[in-house]
């Protein structure tokens, strides 16, 4: 055990290791204790304290690293000191200055970068420097100058961005021009030309916008067009053509919770929240008409007024009696 040897004879490692001293540079050069890059279990893992190198040695890296230099083109080229693309902790990640380059290398990126180009149909098609697209700093996030493109290919986008179509019924059914509906910077937001459906798609709003219907007692029960409320430009405002049900005049122009107390069905209403209005009173002021089936007040008030009558009633008269409501 090392620990059973006297403070002085522990730093004098090499009077019993002199053969295991290997015959390089750093270990020729370095005069210290054995214990300042080894443990006295192991010689590997070493640490080595580079701040103890004169300032001229701590940029000769290559005195004692020739054999970590790999043999590939970037280096080979290269005569810097290691530091100025690694640490003295590890070798990666490791750091690179292109600015450092002349106008043309900067330009050659492949001759270093062969072997990260992707085998894709984008990349074999372009030829161009890969700083066109990508930064010295990282390669994702990369943009693109589809202005570049020819028109012909500038048509073509799932040539490139096949992945990216979704599977969908409206991204199946239609094989125009991606850029019809995107722009090149952004897939979304995206835009929709409704004119070039056709009369009958139209009208099937509901055929790609399943997933945009609410799910509420309104829309669940109502079966007509989209259009009938909504525009192609947004969804909302909406409108609603509430006349068509209850002219909502004068005084009736309320909110809509105080007719339809229950939001998940507006298809029922009341009339019994507003003025002196009781359902007992309702009941006997019909009565005396000879009116039974009055629960569905606007079959009879159309404009909300005592007079009103529906449409039916202008043609053929007051409406008595009868199972229907």
């Amino acid at each position: 055990m090392h620990s059973a040897l006297s403070h002085s004879l522990q730093k004098e490692c090499i009077t019993c290791h002199k053969n295991q001293k290997p015959e390089d540079a750093v270990h020729r050069y370095a005069k210290g204790n054995c214990s300042d890059c080894h443990s006295s279990k192991n010689w590997k893992p070493a640490t080595f304290d580079h701040a103890t190198l004169t300032a001229a040695s701590a940029r000769q890296c290559i005195d004692c690293h020739k054999t970590d230099q790999p043999n590939d083109e970037l280096h080979l080229k290269f005569t810097l000191s290691c530091s100025e693309c690694h640490s003295t902790k590890k070798w990666k990640p490791a750091t690179f200055d292109h600015s450092k380059l002349t106008a043309a290398s900067g330009k050659q990126c492949i001759s270093c970068h062969k072997a990260d180009k992707p085998n894709d149909e984008l990349h074999r098609k372009f030829t161009s420097s890969c700083s066109e697209c990508h930064s010295t700093k990282k390669w994702k996030p990369a943009t693109f100058d589809h202005s570049k493109l020819t028109a012909a290919s500038g048509k073509q986008c799932i040539s490139c961005h096949k992945a990216d179509k979704p599977n969908d019924e409206l991204h199946r059914k239609f094989t125009s021009s991606c850029s019809e509906c995107h722009s090149t910077k952004k897939w979304k937001p995206a835009t929709f030309d409704h004119s070039k459906l056709t009369a009958a798609s139209a009208k099937q709003c509901i055929s790609c916008h399943k997933t945009a219907q609410p799910n509420d007692e309104l829309h669940r029960l109502s079966k007509a067009n989209c259009s009938t409320c909504h525009n192609t430009t947004k969804w909302k405002p909406a409108t609603f053509d509430h006349s068509k049900y209850f002219r909502l005049d004068g005084d009736h122009k309320a909110s809509c919770k105080t007719c339809h107390t229950d939001p998940a069905n507006y298809k029922k209403y009341t009339c019994y929240n507003c003025h002196e209005h009781s359902e007992s009173r309702m009941a006997s002021k019909h009565r005396e008409e000879g009116i039974y089936n009055y629960q569905n007040c606007i079959k009879c008030h159309r404009d909300g007024s005592e007079g009103g009558r529906s449409e039916g009633q202008r043609e053929g008269g007051r409406e008595r009696g009868g199972d229907d409501d």
